[in-house]
């Protein structure tokens, strides 16, 4: 028995950015099977969704969370550039919190992405391999590593090998992935930089760490003798599309050239950048160099993890530092929440995009919402108009996780 969505508009995101009117979409087990004329899918025995007010798009990619830190939202506004760097990136009141809080954090974090149109994202935290069952019950779609650092002693590799051991690192055989996760170039010191690139290439996984996020970080490698962020990166052998950097807002004109000939990938996360720094990547510079996905990052830095919200700021922001209303165009910033996303993650060969042979990870949204009326240009509404409040449904992997923008299984069951 196949799903079929019915008389929907399809936003394909595909190397045409074709929007179909009237369509059907045809899910055999977790891939689209077909797309053609609305009504000429459905086969007896189908199970069908009625699309006829609905909008059909990729789910969105958030290419950088920390989910289990959800209960932190609220805790950290309107504070200085010294305040992160100086407590660690610890919030007040963070201690009072144990294992049990965090598992339901993540959870209801995991709940909140599926509201919110997300079917996949990249996610870190300590002790990892405890907490990414919680995320695989979820129904998401995930790359999630276990932070690494070496400032107190040698480096934990226990959770990020059994992670590997579970989940393994190829996104063709399971839902979710593992990778390897330094923290940040002043948590790490270059020899474990080094070795995360050499156990990175053995596994056949990706490198996903924080770089030139704050200039305290910048200060504490050069005082290692490196440059900046680029040369540190170089010196490690972690650059090119298998690592994946988040933030990169403190790099100079140099490095930004170079960054864009080694062709790394960058998970931009304006929201968090802006409250926390006051400043944001010059997007416009790296979009079309290097692999680009957005991400929300953390409750305490980014209290929202709303993704229609990310790509929006990400466009204007963009507009402006550019000095040109026309770069960065509304497909283009539907793309990075998208198909670039899972470019980044190394899966845009399985989504990213409404086309036949990949994974049906699909968002709904509603058209009868008043933010979605009148449709003149449906790639316009979802990047300017629309909100978590329009999503209806949301797919994974072909299997529905939100039904009329209701979650048919609670979060707290994800927990047991």
């Amino acid at each position: 028995m196949a799903l079929v969505l019915s008389h929907a508009v399809i936003v394909t995101v595909d190397a045409r950015d074709r929007v179909l009117c009237d369509h059907d979409l045809r899910i055999d087990g977790t891939t689209i099977s077909a797309i053609g004329p609305g009504g000429s899918l459905a086969r007896p025995g189908d199970r069908v969704i009625d699309c006829a007010n609905g909008l059909v798009m990729p789910g969105f990619v958030n290419t950088h969370t920390h989910a289990t830190l959800g209960l932190f939202r609220g805790l950290a506004d309107d504070k200085t550039r010294a305040f992160w760097p100086e407590g660690g990136y610890r919030v007040s009141g963070q201690e009072r919190f144990g294992e049990a809080d965090y598992r339901r954090s993540l959870a209801d974090a995991c709940a909140e992405f599926l509201l919110n149109g997300v079917t996949c994202i990249a996610d870190r935290v300590a002790a990892m391999d405890a907490y990414a069952p919680i995320i695989e019950a979820s129904g998401l779609r995930a790359s999630v590593g276990s932070t690494l650092v070496d400032l107190a002693g040698p480096a934990d590799w226990g959770p990020t090998e059994r992670l590997i051991e579970r989940y393994g690192t190829d996104p063709a055989r399971s839902r979710i992935v593992a990778g390897i996760a330094p923290h940040a170039l002043d948590t790490c010191s270059d020899a474990l930089l080094r070795e995360c690139g050499e156990r990175a290439r053995r596994a056949g996984a990706r490198v996903y760490l924080h770089v030139a996020q704050c200039q305290a970080e910048i200060d504490a490698i050069r005082r290692r003798g490196h440059g900046g962020a680029l040369s540190c990166l170089r010196c490690a052998g972690l650059t090119g599309p298998d690592v994946v950097a988040a933030h990169a807002i403190y790099l100079d004109r140099d490095e930004e050239e170079g960054w864009c000939r080694d062709g790394t990938a960058i998970c931009h996360c304006p929201a968090s950048n802006l409250k926390i720094e006051a400043r944001t990547l010059p997007l416009n510079r790296y979009a079309d160099e290097v692999p680009v996905g957005l991400g929300t990052d953390w409750t305490a830095s980014n209290n929202a993890m709303d993704m229609f919200w990310e790509m929006r700021l990400a466009g204007l922001v963009g507009k402006m530092q550019a000095d040109d209303p026309t770069v960065l165009p509304t497909a283009r910033m539907l793309r990075l929440a998208t198909l670039d996303g899972a470019r980044v993650l190394g899966i845009d060969h399985l989504v990213g995009s409404v086309e036949v042979g990949k994974r049906a990870d699909l968002v709904v949204l509603d058209l009868n919402q008043p933010e979605m009326r009148p449709l003149h240009d449906p790639i316009s509404n979802i990047v300017h108009s629309a909100s978590p409040r329009s999503v209806r449904d949301v797919l994974v992997d072909g299997e529905i996780r939100v039904r009329g923008g209701k979650l048919p299984v609670p979060p707290e069951a994800w927990t047991s």
